[in-house]
């Protein structure tokens, strides 16, 4: 690719984070284009809410199918590789969105090439970092990057709601491709390329091998509860703004969609400074321990934020604002407990499972979500909401089982 004659090199370990995080938040532009805009797509297509949290699920199934080759491959191949490719995949989907989608299947294969293209973003981010950083730095500056993914989505909150407060939807699209392409152009110019280190004497593995991740019962811990967390936290993100659209409706608030949206990104922008600090206070007290910790205080505050509805717009904020922070105190921790139980030459390979696992769950996260509002009175019924809000934290509850057998297997 011309890009690769092009790049500067990045060699200092903040500066290549600052790259990596500034890049991942404009290939996460794109993110709430869809939760955003299906408020209006939603009549227009005639869908009902299950169809909307499957079109929701479209993008992370379409992460989940392209992950096995995008990161499992980032063992033998520079992860840079990866990222330009697949930087301009989800530019090329926001762009068949734009053009294409006029229903429930053609919004659905859209929306999961964008996904797509983020499975060879994130992931392969990741391990830009891995090969280019040392053990020490690598375990300091990771949760950082993982956080990034929260700003992104924040901004794209921003952005987007911004965008629908006068323009179509079409548009919208369009811009996050550019967002996309210019992902693609600033880890193009500003990360050199590295040639992937194999240890003396180690087999190349295939990179559809997964046998490393499925081998390692420590790190499977941490994989499938990411899966748990993943449900959750997309599900609340994929249905957090139309929730607060009707209720703040309901009781007759008058703030603008515009308002509300810089609520939602305010709460993706707290969402990450939390990640961060709940990764620390992991790194001082035990992982597996503060994890446990943090499921149970989750699974209490998701329960206030369904009910809080019924009783004033102001207290579900504040308590959609604490269900955000708790449910993402694990999430870089989760991540980072998967890097640590790898060796460097099986990475590629257990970050692969544990982003299809972690993602399978983000797609089942919508729908269910949808199913429950159908089958409780629809989008216009409070209580509807409450419950598929409220059993959101079913995911974290799962979290703190698995990291209650984490500690017992270690004892």
């Amino acid at each position: 690719m011309f890009i690769s004659t092009l790049s500067f090199s990045t060699r200092k370990p903040t500066s290549l984070l600052l790259v990596m995080c500034i890049c991942q938040v404009f290939s996460a532009m794109s993110f709430a284009a869809w939760p955003i805009y299906f408020v209006t797509l939603q009549t227009e297509w005639l869908l009902t809410n299950y169809q909307v949290g499957w079109i929701s699920g479209a993008y992370f199934m379409g992460y989940v199918c392209a992950t096995p080759f995008l990161v499992g491959i980032t063992d033998r191949m520079d992860a840079r590789h990866i990222y330009l490719f697949s930087a301009f995949l989800g530019g090329v989907g926001c762009l068949c969105f734009a053009v294409f989608a006029t229903d429930f299947w053609t919004a659905c294969l859209s929306w999961a090439l964008v996904g797509a293209g983020l499975a060879g973003t994130y992931m392969p981010g990741l391990q830009i970092l891995n090969a280019r950083l040392d053990d020490d730095t690598r375990l300091r500056l990771l949760p950082y990057y993982t956080s990034s993914f929260g700003i992104g989505s924040g901004m794209s909150f921003l952005v987007m709601g911004w965008l629908y407060s006068f323009t179509d939807a079409r548009t919208a699209f369009i811009i996050s491709a550019i967002a996309s392409f210019i992902a693609l152009f600033g880890v193009g110019l500003c990360v050199a390329p590295k040639a992937v280190e194999q240890e003396a004497g180690t087999l190349i593995r295939h990179p559809l091998d997964f046998r490393p991740a499925l081998r390692n019962q420590r790190a499977l811990f941490y994989i499938f509860s990411y899966g748990a967390h993943s449900y959750e936290l997309f599900a609340f993100r994929s249905w957090l703004f139309a929730f607060l659209l009707f209720v703040g409706g309901y009781h007759t608030t008058g703030l603008s969609s515009m308002s509300i949206s810089t609520i939602v990104s305010v709460m993706a922008f707290m969402g990450m400074i939390s990640s961060v600090l709940g990764a620390k206070f992991c790194m001082r007290f035990g992982r597996a321990r503060m994890i446990r910790l943090y499921g149970l205080l989750t699974v209490c505050v998701s329960a206030a934020f369904g009910l809080a509805g019924y009783i004033d717009f102001w207290l579900l904020v504040i308590a959609a604002g604490l269900f955000n922070i708790t449910i993402m105190l694990d999430s870089a921790s989760l991540t980072a407990g998967t890097v640590e139980s790898a060796s460097p030459h099986d990475r590629g390979a257990l970050l692969a499972v544990h982003s299809m696992i972690g993602f399978g769950g983000g797609a089942l996260g919508g729908p269910v979500a949808g199913w429950l509002l159908d089958q409780n009175g629809g989008e216009q019924s409070l209580t509807a909401w409450a419950i598929a809000m409220g059993l959101m934290g079913v995911g974290s509850f799962i979290v703190s089982i698995l990291m209650h057998r984490l500690m017992r297997s270690r004892a």
